[in-house]
């Protein structure tokens, strides 16, 4: 979100001035006080959610691929086919595998089908689920 807007010789950025202000606002945003006041305020019920791949991992069968993600709003699993939005994908992943939060009429994983993430967008595979609540 703060990248530059600069570009390069060839190619010079629009609006540049515009959004260096836009970079400042949103660094100069105190994030670590607002997520403390929110957890402060409801107490138990604010998780701090790992971010790296909830918009690339599959939220049917848990596959990671970068080429799931056809385009800004479509995600189109490479592994079992499932389709739908991008960013619905990722808060499905969000709400049920990422944050810990079952999502509505989730099932959950049996013992030993679920993998840690790894960090690395390579990883295999989950076994598919047999069934699904999001087809």
């Amino acid at each position: 979100m703060t990248r530059s807007a600069s570009g390069t010789t060839e190619q010079p950025g629009k609006q540049v001035r515009q959004k260096a202000g836009l970079n400042r606002a949103i660094l100069a945003q105190g994030w670590g006080l607002l997520r403390q006041r929110t957890g402060h305020k409801a107490l138990g019920r604010v998780e701090d959610v790992p971010a790296p791949y909830t918009s690339l991992r599959c939220s049917a069968c848990g596959w990671i691929d970068k080429n799931s993600r056809k385009s800004q709003a479509e995600f189109v699993c490479s592994f079992c086919g499932f389709t739908c939005n991008a960013d619905t994908n990722a808060a499905i992943n969000v709400a049920a595998g990422q944050g810990g939060i079952p999502a509505p009429g989730a099932q959950p994983v049996p013992e030993g089908r679920h993998r840690p993430n790894s960090g690395r967008a390579s990883v295999n595979p989950n076994p598919p689920r047999l069934e699904s609540p999001y087809f």
